[in-house]
């Protein structure tokens, strides 16, 4: 856990100093991949606290934060952030339809099938 609060040399955004710890703390999770301790910080936090702390995160650190939240907690955090960063999350992680492949008539591959035999 000593590991997780060091601090980083990486340069924080502009926020006051009690939620400047908690940026470093959510950083620092977030390297070290402890999905526990960053839920424990969600949770131990008021929603809107913690979002704002994410909403200073570059977007790809935030998603990725938000993908390690549980469901309703992330629920929580999303009312809290700005409109762009939720519009940014649900983009990101809304699947995109299956793309379908333009049907040929089988009258025509047939008619193209029959024309190469015929010259082959």
């Amino acid at each position: 856990m000593r590991r997780l609060l060091q601090l980083s040399l990486r340069p924080i955004h502009t926020i006051s100093a009690p939620q400047q710890g908690l940026q470093q703390a959510v950083v620092r999770a977030l390297e070290l991949r402890h999905t526990e301790v960053l839920r424990h910080l969600g949770s131990n936090r008021q929603s809107a606290e913690f979002a704002s702390v994410l909403a200073t995160l570059p977007a790809r650190q935030r998603d990725d934060a938000l993908s390690l939240l549980e469901p309703r907690q992330r629920e929580s955090v999303l009312m809290h952030l700005p409109r762009q960063a939720q519009k940014q999350w649900h983009v990101a992680n809304t699947p995109s339809a299956p793309r379908r492949r333009a049907r040929t008539h089988p009258s025509i591959w047939l008619r193209g099938l029959y024309h190469s035999l015929r010259q082959g």
